[in-house]
């Protein structure tokens, strides 16, 4: 358990000094490129779009599981600390925390001196609804959905299945799990589009990536309404408003989160959004104050910090109940 906890100690560290630095030879970006060149080969093989498609993503899942499996695998064998900073090492690459607040940031700064223009930017930067002509109260909006959304997404799903991954094989097994996430994460974004030329081919990547975040989702939900009671929200009125509120999105995940926060925060989120200048109806999410202000989104930025180290004293609190037993 020891070094499972310093595996996570590790991670949050080198995400809090460094954060996600912006490389070409970053693994993610690698894996980015990798998944262009795989898609290429396997959209020859016969059998359709379905075949190919699944295919490519069982190649790419299985090639950077193992590389990460591996290399920690090697270093543990040498030191068993050296397998723990390892695997810690691997599951930074996986999280994304510090970027999730320094895009926040971007946004707020501006915000705070009035300056509009370059909030809807760097808002443009992070979200794919118009932000051309949104007002400050709709700017924050925006960041706090993204922040809400991506806790899961960037984060936590992350923790989980590295933890999963250590029950079943140790710190290689972390490192592995962590590498799991992030890469069906990366082929849900190359891939996971519903137009002709993914509508077949990346149809799993779409599926698995539901899959591998229905679980963290739920216990998201769970870690922002105990983290809104350091934010000055409320247990009841968070689970109340995610549970309510966790079907009134196309993504069978994303909800959990952006209800949550609304819940959490007292305030309302949702709502129609415009991308590429037509509207979509989502319903609204959450009772609370429908005009968000700057502090808004500084609260919004603490409980993403927040939710994320409950989850994963969660998780590492389960895995320490699965040892105990």
């Amino acid at each position: 358990m020891i070094f499972l906890l310093t595996a996570f100690l590790v991670a949050f560290l080198l995400d809090f000094l460094f954060g996600d630095p912006h490389s070409a030879l970053h693994p993610v970006a690698l894996a980015g490129r990798l998944a262009s060149s795989v898609e290429r080969v396997c959209r020859k093989l016969p059998g359709g779009g379905i075949f190919s498609g699944m295919a490519g993503w069982f190649l790419m899942v299985a090639v950077c599981c193992l590389a990460a499996y591996v290399s920690t695998w090697g270093g543990w064998r040498l030191n068993v600390w050296c397998g723990a900073v390892l695997a810690g090492a691997w599951l930074y690459v996986c999280i994304a925390l510090r970027s999730l607040i320094d895009h926040a940031e971007a946004i707020r700064r501006p915000l705070k001196n009035g300056d509009l223009t370059a909030a809807r930017k760097a808002l443009g930067m992070i979200v794919s609804r118009d932000t051309e002509s949104l007002d400050e109260s709709n700017i924050i909006r925006g960041a706090v959905e993204s922040l809400s959304e991506n806790v899961i997404d960037a984060v936590n799903s992350a923790l989980f299945w590295a933890v999963l991954g250590y029950l079943a094989g140790g710190l290689p097994g972390l490192a592995a799990g962590a590498v799991f996430l992030r890469i069906v994460n990366t082929l849900d974004a190359c891939w996971g589009y519903r137009d002709e030329k993914y509508e077949k081919f990346g149809k799993f990547a779409a599926r698995a990536d539901d899959f591998a975040h229905w679980i963290p989702a739920r216990m998201t939900m769970v870690a922002i309404a105990f983290a809104g009671l350091f934010c000055g929200g409320s247990l009841k009125r968070t689970l109340e408003t995610g549970i309510r509120h966790r079907k009134d999105h196309p993504s069978p995940n994303s909800c959990y989160g952006m209800a949550s926060f609304a819940g959490a925060l007292g305030i309302r989120l949702g709502g129609a959004t415009i991308y590429g200048g037509v509207a979509e109806p989502y319903p609204y999410w959450g009772d609370g104050r429908s005009r968000l202000v700057e502090r808004d989104l500084v609260r919004a930025e603490r409980l993403t910090v927040v939710s994320s180290l409950v989850f994963a004293i969660m998780i590492l609190g389960g895995a320490w109940l699965w040892f105990a037993v």
